[in-house]
């Protein structure tokens, strides 16, 4: 059973846990813990911006710890620990989608919430799922992004980060189909794995510039690896030459925007994701069913999932020069 919020004045106080007498109710204030992939990248630095605004809007308090590189096992020994701690409810942006279910478990035994967001967490201990935007549409944006650019036509490669990543790997398997449903002549002939490591992107990059001197286009399936691709294709001489595209922000890629190596990429709003799953965290704490569709203060109409327990924060958004300048 799930730790209750509510404190009753005048009952006994018991380590990890609440009696109840009757009286005047207090509200305590959740802790909810967050894991991100790894710690100290623009992507998740904007999350966590969400995450804080959500738990002062929403009256919880957040924990943020991570990796500092975007390893399954960082994220397991740093879980485990806040379990350990027996906060209210910890989630994870997973490095992989099974490596964490066996935590989802011993949190739920241990009567904490558990909820995956941005990457998600599998199995049936997973309490809720908090996910940027539909997986198909958001991959299927990027790809339409890409074939524009290159004329539908020509060999294409992906450098995606880490090779287990739940969200990535997703987004890699809607993105081929997209291109064998839609662009038979844009050829998929490498997909390369930099980590979530821009330095790395730019090294693997640069190897599949040599390898493939006919290449048309680049995809970089994760945040990191879009501007560590434009870097080698700016440094190879090629801007303008070989499309740069993906799934990025536009405080990390505002660059190469500007100097026209890179003209179109696309995201959500990363601090909204935080907020939304402060949001949706706080429900669950409260016993309050989530609806079909539930409006959020903040951010208006929000869809749920139940079948896979899983809100939705909406649309993906193409980001050009026109709203580089976005702050995020």
């Amino acid at each position: 059973m799930r730790k209750d919020r509510r404190l009753l004045l005048g009952a006994a106080i018991f380590a990890g846990a609440f009696a109840v007498s009757s009286g005047t109710a207090m509200a305590k204030t959740a802790t909810i813990a967050f894991v991100p992939k790894l710690i100290g990248i623009p992507y998740f630095n904007a999350m966590k911006v969400g995450l804080d605004k959500g738990g002062k809007q929403f009256g919880a308090t957040i924990i943020y710890q991570g990796p500092t590189t975007a390893t399954v096992s960082g994220q397991v020994e740093i879980t485990q620990s806040l379990i350990n701690k027996h906060v209210d409810a910890v989630g994870v942006s997973a490095n992989s989608p099974t490596a964490l279910e066996a935590l989802a478990k011993k949190a739920h035994d241990a009567g904490i919430l558990f909820y995956s967001s941005d990457s998600q967490v599998d199995g049936p201990d997973v309490d809720l799922r908090v996910s940027q935007a539909d997986d198909k549409d958001l991959a299927y944006t990027v790809i339409d992004q890409l074939a524009a650019q290159v004329g539908d036509k020509g060999d294409v490669a992906f450098v995606s980060g880490g090779p287990t990543a739940t969200n990535l790997n997703t987004w890699i398997g809607f993105m081929k189909e997209r291109l064998a449903q839609k662009y038979p002549q844009v050829k998929l002939v490498s997909i390369q794995y930099a980590g979530e490591d821009i330095n790395q992107a730019t090294q693997v990059t640069s190897q599949l510039l040599s390898a493939y001197p006919h290449l048309a286009g680049i995809v970089g399936v994760n945040s990191t690896a879009v501007p560590g691709a434009a870097q080698a294709v700016l440094r190879a001489g090629l801007s303008g030459k070989v499309a740069v595209t993906g799934i990025t922000d536009p405080n990390t890629i505002r660059p190469y925007v500007n100097n026209g190596t890179v003209k179109s990429v696309v995201l959500w709003n990363p601090v909204d994701l935080g907020y939304l799953t402060v949001w949706g965290v706080v429900q669950l704490l409260d016993h309050k069913p989530l609806q079909a569709s539930n409006s959020v203060p903040g951010l208006g109409t929000v869809q749920y999932f139940p079948d896979t327990k899983t809100l939705l924060l909406g649309k993906p958004l193409v980001i050009d020069k026109s709203n580089i300048n976005l702050d995020f």
